[in-house]
């Protein structure tokens, strides 16, 4: 199972960034790779929001769609992802936003496996560049909506 942590600094409040994180559908427009998004079905208590989503990622000559189960819990400002379904065998994603004096500490943490050893050769090579992108568009994204915020 491949795993890496990335936490670095956004100059951008805390509802911002994590409003970028949470609105799934919106990725298609900013995120690398991925050329789908839809929310298939949410359910609430409080705080915590539930979604099963569907991601459309393409990357050179593969293509796949995959569900994921998401929990985002304003509560502690946490946003968990999960998918044992097609391409991958496990994934999970963890981002936690900390507010702090002049800017928020973003930690976000994923650990998967695919189905295919084929598949897991191919993207090992650009595994940690590719996490890395996909890092800086979730920060330039926030970047560029905090700037819409009066």
């Amino acid at each position: 199972m491949r795993t890496h942590k990335e936490i670095y600094n956004i100059n951008a409040k805390k509802e911002t960034i994590f409003n970028v994180i949470a609105n799934i559908e919106n990725y298609p427009k900013f995120l690398p790779w991925c050329v789908g998004a839809r929310i298939i079905e949410t359910r609430r208590i409080p705080d915590i929001i539930f979604q099963k989503a569907e991601l459309v990622i393409f990357f050179k000559s593969f293509r796949e769609s995959f569900l994921s189960n998401v929990k985002i819990n304003r509560n502690n400002w946490t946003i968990n992802i999960s998918s044992n379904t097609k391409p991958f065998k496990s994934l999970n994603g963890f981002w936690m936003i900390e507010e702090k004096e002049n800017n928020c500490e973003v930690s976000f943490e994923i650990q998967f496996e695919f189905k295919s050893i084929i598949l897991e050769k191919l993207i090992g090579f650009v595994f940690f560049k590719a996490v890395k992108s996909i890092v800086k568009a979730f920060e330039e994204q926030c970047l560029k909506n905090e700037k819409l915020i009066p």
